[in-house]
């Protein structure tokens, strides 16, 4: 920890004075969305996007095996089986990708709208480098990754929080794994104020080291 240096820009909501690392965000979302995207709106339009290539794909993919089929009289029926043996599960793996593009982005909007914490450029421990993380009780949200919270059995369950990093640990009964985010250096202050706000929402007492 001693090693990592790096100059971070501001977060989101911060005045150039404020010299915080991060943006809290209260848990209900602005009450006049219309006039502006939410935090996070280029992460929930690169997912929308996504989506929308993959429906693109899935209709296609029916489309051609609907021709085909029709098609299958005046076409030799060896042809034809063929072409349906590869339209048809490519739509529906197309389809199916669609449908949990389409899942992962109602919860990527429920993390951003519902934000606890929001980093603009942190370090995740896994390696990414210069990405933007939200978490709230909903999960978290690295980029275009989410990690969901309170589904299938996964919850939160310890939280961390220096100066530098948070560490959050999270999993099922039998998995628990942990994901630690770097970011630019804070006062004890602004800490503790962090570690109130996930009391409070998710009911975590977290761990401060200073």
């Amino acid at each position: 920890m001693g090693g990592f240096s790096r100059r971070f820009p501001l977060i989101t909501g911060q005045s150039p004075d404020s010299g915080d690392g991060f943006s809290l965000a209260s848990c209900y979302a602005s009450p006049d969305r219309s006039k502006r995207l939410p935090e996070g709106g280029g992460i929930l339009k690169a997912i929308r996007q996504r989506s929308y290539i993959f429906a693109a794909a899935a209709g296609i993919g029916v489309a051609v095996s609907v021709v085909v089929f029709a098609c299958g009289r005046t076409a030799p029926e060896i042809r034809t089986q063929v072409l349906l043996t590869v339209s048809l599960p490519a739509g529906a793996c197309m389809a199916a990708l669609w449908v949990q593009e389409c899942r992962k982005l109602r919860i990527a909007r429920l993390i951003a709208e519902n934000q606890i914490l929001h980093i603009r450029t942190a370090v995740v421990s896994d390696g990414a480098d210069d990405i933007e993380v939200f978490v709230s009780y909903f999960g978290i949200l690295l980029d275009s990754r989410v990690i969901k919270f309170n589904q299938e059995g996964t919850f939160l369950k310890a939280v961390e929080i220096g100066r530098d990093y948070i560490s959050l640990t999270y999993g099922t009964d039998k998995r628990v794994q942990s994901t630690r985010l770097l970011h630019a250096a804070i006062d004890d202050k602004e800490v503790d104020r962090i570690a109130e706000k996930f009391r409070h929402e998710t009911g975590i007492v977290p761990v401060i080291t200073k």
